[in-house]
């Protein structure tokens, strides 16, 4: 009997123990979910209390049946299992909801999560608490949706690769678009973390892009129209998400693929319902691809200067819209004039391993920060911090793209220092989140986006903030934690 009785009392003991234990990550099993076992637990109570109603008034009972019926009530609280349909509940309670959209932010809000999707989110005035589950103290904190960026890059190993995603997570950068630069490699790590094998943001990528037989190192290169159009195919076959091709001369420094090749790639991607990215730099260049129907430009033109009335008025009627990459201009002197950023070991997790290698040389350093054309290299950034400004006042999209990954822009750290860069060019706050949540996830995906807006029904990729952004933009970088999808992600074993 007492070893009955010993069975039946340990799994009510170690439900009452995991009850007590504060960690929010109990309720993230694979197995069960966790409002599953919180809603058991009331109907436990519900049906041991009604037991005890019933069983009170009995004066008949004698120590054995009491007993007895104390057994079976144990187990009958305690046998039956939660169902696998229900799902965990997170209520973020009293923080400042930005939720992504036009709408203006709300001071005192709910927001309710249940599994992976957004159930409610408002004003607490109109928003229920709902009962049980985990109830997050959101009073002095903000609530952002994760961020997009639109151009990352990955190089290195597969190691290397995997390091960078957890990085990107970290940062709360919850969706990444890979441009243009994924080997083999880096395509067989993506479909892992597809598969959930490995931690990291969502991602969408292009494989590996095409430039002129004699362009950018790390693309394709085919030598006609004919070669370009069976990459094209290849590419099809990798099932890529975005075509990417390089339209830049690099400064007069490389040939720029011909326009007979990116017609060529347009129509054969458009044959495949896939949609076409182009690195530019020259007016001309956006001009003949917009005319091709390509609308996704990565970088400013930087040729024209400030942009006419023609040029904002072609771009807005073929919804054009540009992503600046103002991060990869400023990576000339920025760890030179700042060496302590390089000593923060966030950065220095998310930075490419031989770039970190080449800036940390003392000689590199100087040679930076002595180099004659440190003005002009500057005046670069402020040309395209005023374009970008141009381009805001004028109605024409604008996306986040870091270009992390490539040279000194470190993985996660990028995305939060081309806000702080969009912000330094005359935008506001609350429009920089706008663009590096909504407007990225309306643009990579092909139909109305499930994310970027913290809205009922969207999945639930957030960041609670310790400080308000609307304030100071650079408090996107006060993470109190990161949400991926209905699941609080921990960042410190992220950093692992």
């Amino acid at each position: 009997m007492a070893k009955l009785v010993a069975q039946a009392i340990l799994p009510v003991s170690l439900r009452a123990q995991q009850s007590a234990d504060g960690d929010s990550r109990r309720f993230f099993r694979t197995d069960v979910d966790g409002d599953s076992h919180r809603r058991q637990r009331g109907r436990q109570r519900r049906q041991c209390a009604f037991h005890r109603q019933r069983a009170l008034p009995l004066p008949a009972q004698t120590g054995l049946s009491v007993l007895l019926g104390s057994l079976l009530l144990l187990c009958a609280c305690a046998d039956s299992l939660p169902p696998e349909n229900i799902k965990p509940v997170v209520a973020i309670v009293g923080a400042k909801l930005i939720d992504g959209s036009a709408a203006a932010p709300v001071e005192d809000s709910v927001i309710v999560i249940e599994g992976t999707r957004i159930r409610a989110a408002g004003p607490r005035s109109h928003t229920a608490v709902p009962k049980g589950g985990e109830i997050v103290d959101g009073i002095g904190k903000t609530v952002i949706p994760g961020l997009v960026d639109v151009h990352v890059h990955y190089f290195g190993d597969r190691a290397e690769m995997e390091r960078a995603l957890r990085a990107q997570l970290y940062f709360g950068v919850t969706t990444v678009r890979s441009i243009g630069a994924d080997a083999d490699e880096h395509l067989a790590a993506i479909k892992d973390l597809r598969a959930g094998k490995i931690p990291g943001p969502r991602i969408y990528t292009a494989g590996r892009g095409l430039t002129h037989p004699e362009g950018h190192p790390m693309a394709r290169r085919p030598a006609g129209p004919g070669e370009a159009r069976e990459q094209v195919r290849e590419l099809a076959a990798q099932d890529v998400d975005f075509i990417k091709v390089w339209v830049d001369s690099i400064n007069g420094t490389l040939p720029k693929i011909t326009p007979e090749v990116r017609a060529a790639i347009v129509e054969e991607a458009g044959k495949h319902n896939i949609p076409v990215v182009a690195h530019i730099a020259d007016q001309e260049d956006a001009y003949q691809l917009g005319e091709l129907g390509v609308n996704d430009f990565l970088h400013t033109v930087r040729d024209k200067l400030p942009l006419d009335e023609k040029f904002i008025e072609f771009a807005k009627s073929r919804k054009i819209s540009f992503a600046p990459t103002l991060s990869v201009l400023q990576r000339n002197w920025y760890f030179a004039e700042n060496p302590a950023a390089l000593k923060d070991p966030e950065i220095r997790f998310g930075m490419n391993a031989e770039s970190l290698a080449v800036i940390e040389k003392p000689e590199v350093r100087r040679q930076r920060l002595d180099n004659p054309d440190l003005a002009r290299l500057k005046e670069k950034l402020a040309s395209a911090q005023r374009s970008v400004k141009q381009m805001s006042q004028a109605g024409i999209t604008l996306l986040l793209g870091s270009d992390s990954g490539a040279g000194e822009v470190s993985s996660g750290w990028g995305t939060h220092n081309e806000m702080v860069l969009m912000v330094e060019a005359g935008l506001s706050p609350l429009e920089v989140i706008q663009i590096a949540t909504r407007r990225g996830a309306e643009r990579v995906s092909s139909q109305e986006p499930e994310f970027g807006v913290i809205r009922a029904g969207r999945i639930a990729d957030l960041l609670l903030l310790d400080a308000d952004p609307l304030e100071d933009i650079a408090n996107t970088r006060k993470i109190n934690r990161v949400m991926q999808a209905g699941q609080w992600r921990n960042r410190q074993e992220l950093l692992k």
